[in-house]
């Protein structure tokens, strides 16, 4: 089971970080100095409001309060917490090993593809790249009108700011681990 986030370290931390005192951070959030301690001690959970008039203070996105893997932590997503989806038809399986934190210009995916199992994906915004890397089976990429055979072990680069699809091309079962990169 995943820990939640210690909101209040990370709020003492960045604080500090920023060289601020509780009365400056209280002053500029509108945020008492003593609901700030008991939210900073841990002995108090901020309201959504709160995170976000604190985040707005210290000028940085409310994920940063949010992350549970601050400085020196390893941030472990267990293989039963992994959110799962599936293509339309459920022939592909996908598994999203990405804290959501990094949506904004990665994720990172777990493919299971079913034989002749196939994934086909809107286009995403513009210039955004996948690395597609075969762990086991033959795999067909698709992306602008281009197509290549992928094998066991092969990466694949291309475009994705327009539809696309990845294809198992055989009667057996095909995994591949899939990296999205969005430009900022």
């Amino acid at each position: 089971m995943l820990e939640p986030p210690k909101v209040g370290e990370n709020i003492c931390n960045l604080r500090k970080k920023k060289n601020i005192s509780i009365s400056e951070l209280s002053k500029r959030s509108g945020v008492s100095k003593s609901m700030l301690s008991q939210i900073e001690q841990e002995k108090a959970n901020p309201t959504v409001t709160t995170v976000w008039k604190i985040s707005r203070a210290l000028d940085i996105p409310v994920e940063e309060l949010l992350e549970s893997n601050g400085s020196g932590q390893i941030e472990v997503l267990r293989k039963d917490d992994t959110p799962v989806i599936y293509s339309d038809d459920r022939s592909c399986k996908i598994k999203i090993n990405s804290p959501i934190h990094m949506t904004d210009n990665l994720e990172l995916y777990h493919m299971y593809l079913n034989p002749k199992g196939i994934n086909i994906s809107n286009a995403h915004i513009l210039n955004a790249e996948e690395f597609l890397t075969v762990i086991r089976g033959t795999l067909k990429v698709t992306a602008g009108g281009h197509e290549k055979i992928l094998y066991t072990g092969d990466t694949a680069r291309y475009k994705v700011d327009r539809e696309h699809k990845i294809e198992n091309t055989e009667n057996e079962d095909a995994e591949a681990f899939l990296v999205v990169w969005y430009p900022k």
